[in-house]
């Protein structure tokens, strides 16, 4: 219970920040991660993985939003096509301001669908259509009124035929909002 206060005692005396800026309406995140699919004995997937996030956001309260958009994000990027993946799709996210800085928490959902090239641990190489959703949580520290610094850290889960497993993918980006 002392947990829950503290985080409603936070919650409640950033109400004159919020007041001070109105929270962002729209966010473009720029943002590379690193994916790794597949069992490693064969090839490895994935790699650096460029995306680009767009989130319409709403006040719950003085420190919370949450936003809903869209991200697609592509991968498998200088080799041969067949090792190209393409992941898009809706996404959400809930933002926390909880201290006086400029820095803020978030937790994100995304329902990605897409085309990914998965290797298993006996050398077979296929490549899924499907949906792989993934979760992510991170930091952003807010540099200007309109310019943000994002670390995250997402898990993807992939099932298909050749591999099943869970992906985590350390990223960093950019963002700016207005």
């Amino acid at each position: 219970m002392p947990c829950a206060g503290m985080v409603a005692l936070s919650l409640v005396s950033t109400g004159a920040r919020a007041e001070e800026r109105a929270p962002p309406r729209w966010e473009i995140d720029v943002k590379a991660a690193y994916v790794v699919l597949g069992a490693r004995a064969a090839h490895a997937t994935g790699g650096i993985m460029p995306s680009v996030t767009g989130l319409r956001r709403w006040p719950v309260r003085d420190a919370v939003d949450v936003g809903i958009g869209a991200d697609v994000g592509l991968f498998g990027l200088g080799g041969d096509a067949r090792w190209l993946g393409v992941l898009g799709g809706p996404a959400a996210a809930v933002r926390v301001m909880p201290f006086r800085a400029p820095l803020s928490f978030e937790l994100s959902t995304r329902l990605d669908f897409g085309r990914i090239p998965v290797c298993n641990a006996w050398g077979l190489c296929l490549r899924y259509l499907g949906l792989f959703p993934a979760v992510e949580a991170g930091a952003a520290y807010l540099s200007t009124q309109h310019v943000a610094v994002v670390a995250t850290c997402g898990v993807r889960f992939i099932r298909t035929l050749a591999w099943s497993g869970v992906s985590v993918e350390p990223a960093a980006a950019g963002r700016i909002f207005w």
